[in-house]
């Protein structure tokens, strides 16, 4: 692309007057910008966004396509320090601290590792390990260029740290959900390392949710990892060492894990002296040591939120999750392959009743693909696609569906065909009684047009561990009540969970098939324009409409309950799986 002065000026104007990306795109239209040059503005513009908590810098201006360096980290002395931060693991023990691996803990990822760009607490891509990054014109190559950052045992990060990563996930014995993340097109892009300090990586073909899946892949330590005879089994999973702000110290299996302060962390010393994570799936027992001071946050389902509304020692911060909870459907199930029986189960759940009595009032009701709330919310197609209409609570025309398909009333009320039952079981994960509430109900309403569903509460990591078998019985998983499919949290691209191309091992693994969706999905990652960009996944929310890969029922309201123990997390603190995530580093205890 060759420069564009106005490319700059709205860069500049933007900046300083803190537009958000409506105005940006207005004052483009107004200028005639085209769309690679829109992107650029808006590549440039995320990048100029402070940290939450910190006064703006003073605006930059980038060279056109690059993103300017971020302002400093605060030094110790311009933030309060100290104290053990105790927080709770509800989805229990993993007792894998490799972060690119199935099943990884995630309180080490976020603790422990770096990725090379991460999201801020508004969605913006903001530097992680890398520094800053720029596209090429054609939008075909993208460089990086890197911190001088630490290993925490001394050893210096490099470029060769990012290669040996992308490499180990390439591996087809490698256990890792990523491998996704550094494909386009299905086919792998390509990667080069210049000097210590850059990377660069070249696709085939433009892709717009690259930054996105970067954000996700946490950078392991080559130096470490390189002559292992197999990094799924690696004695380095549960004695991880990584570039973040906090290091390992000491895992107890199954009780809790402890991280201490890394004093030498690129982006500054961290607030607190350390973290202390505890397995403890029972929220209820969670919030009992919650209030007796033992823990100072933890994530809380619906029904445990009114408690801490009013409560002086508590702040609740609460979000609606960026996609639905579903009903999700094996495709790989001989029943569920009929598109008239997830159609007649979709007119037999009353998702208000449903979404009223499990969320206490505090769900959303949810007709679309994402959150209409959230960052996706302009992906969804209102104007032809509502769910509600679509398949409106009807028992008596789920009752026809099924009886026009063959599937009759048995002496005992269940419909059978062929010799079959028309019985299902209904699995989700421990931790959350909205879940298995969710469970009962939809039981006693699939129940009223003759199909027998039979609830089964799983652990997270045994679950998961199904999700990822290619061998996985479909009888025993016949239906799951959770959050599939869902994108990246900024993103829409649902290649991971939606595409056929993806069947386990990978992210599909509910087995969903139909080439319209494949197409639309593969359209919309090589799509740059933002407006085109949305037009196909407004079409994709049709297909998925017309298909149903999974009903959606309601938008969870989740929240964390923090105590006021804890400086450094802003009253209004906005959330998209909250503030923790991205800056750990900011949370500390308060001194007595």
């Amino acid at each position: 692309m060759t420069y564009d002065p106005r490319v700059e000026a709205l860069i500049r104007e933007a900046t300083r007057r803190r537009y958000d990306r409506r105005t940006i795109l207005r004052r483009a239209a107004m200028l005639g910008l085209s769309a690679p040059a829109v992107a650029m503005v808006l590549a440039a513009c995320r990048q100029e966004e402070a940290a939450p908590g910190q006064t703006p810098a003073p605006a930059q201006t980038a060279a056109p396509g690059q993103t300017p360096a971020p302002a400093a980290s605060p030094t110790a002395a311009e933030q309060a320090t100290g104290g053990m931060v105790n927080v709770i693991n509800t989805l229990g023990d993993k007792q894998v601290g490799n972060p690119i691996l199935n099943s990884a803990d995630y309180w080490v990822e976020w603790l422990c590792f770096n990725k090379l760009v991460k999201y801020d607490d508004k969605g913006n891509i903001i530097p992680d390990l890398a520094e800053r990054w720029e596209y090429s014109s054609d939008g075909l190559t993208l460089t990086f260029h890197l911190f001088e950052a630490k290993w925490h045992d001394g050893t210096p990060f490099t470029s060769a740290d990012v290669l040996f990563t992308f490499e180990t996930i390439k591996d087809e014995k490698t256990d890792t959900p990523y491998g996704s993340r550094l494909q386009v097109g299905g086919e792998w892009v390509s990667w080069e390392a210049p000097d210590d300090r850059t990377v660069v990586l070249t696709m085939k073909e433009p892709f717009a949710p690259f930054l996105y899946g970067l954000s996700q892949i946490p950078i392991i330590p080559k130096h470490l990892l390189e002559g292992s005879s197999d990094i799924n089994t690696d004695p380095f999973n549960t004695q991880p060492v990584g570039t973040g702000p906090f290091k390992f110290v000491e895992w107890n299996p199954s009780q809790w894990i402890r991280f201490e302060r890394y004093d030498e962390y690129h982006k500054g010393r961290p607030a607190a002296d350390g973290y202390t994570a505890f397995f403890m799936e029972d929220t209820n027992a969670g919030a009992a040591a919650l209030e007796r001071g033992e823990v100072d946050m933890m994530f809380v389902p619906p029904e445990m939120q009114p408690r801490y509304e009013s409560d002086p020692n508590f702040m609740l911060l609460n979000y609606v999750y960026f996609t639905p909870i579903t009903l999700a459907f094996n495709h790989k199930h001989p029943i569920l392959q009929d598109f008239n029986v997830r159609k007649a189960i979709a007119h037999a759940i009353d998702k208000k009743s449903l979404m009223d009595t499990v969320t206490k009032g505090r769900g959303l009701l949810a007709e679309n693909q994402y959150a209409t709330t959230g960052p996706l919310d302009k992906y969804n197609d209102y104007d032809n696609v509502n769910y509600s209409e679509e398949y409106p609570y009807d028992p008596e025309l789920a009752k026809k569906i099924l009886d026009d398909a063959g599937w009759t009333p048995g002496p005992d009320g269940i419909r059978q065909k062929d010799g079959q039952r028309m019985s299902f079981t209904l699995l989700t994960y421990s931790g959350f009684d909205e879940y298995k509430n969710g469970q009962v109900i939809l039981q006693q309403m699939l129940s009223q047009v003759g199909i027998e569903v039979v609830p089964q509460v799983l652990e997270y990591t045994t679950l998961e561990q199904m999700w990822h078998d290619p061998n996985d019985d479909p009888m025993g998983r016949a239906m799951e009540l959770q959050e599939w499919p869902h994108p990246f949290e900024q993103d829409p691209d649902v290649y991971n969970e939606l595409h056929s191309a993806n069947w386990p091992p990978g992210d599909n693994y509910m087995w969903f098939k139909d080439a319209e969706v494949d197409r639309l999905i593969e359209l919309g990652r090589t799509t740059v324009d933002p407006e085109e960009r949305v037009k196909v996944y407004h079409e994709l929310d049709l297909a998925r409409l017309k298909t149903l890969p999974a009903l959606p029922l309601y938008c969870a309201v989740d929240g964390w309950v923090v105590s006021r123990a804890l400086g450094g997390i802003p009253e209004d603190t906005p959330s998209i799986r909250w503030y923790h995530r991205a800056f750990p580093e900011k949370i500390y205890k308060k001194q007595s």
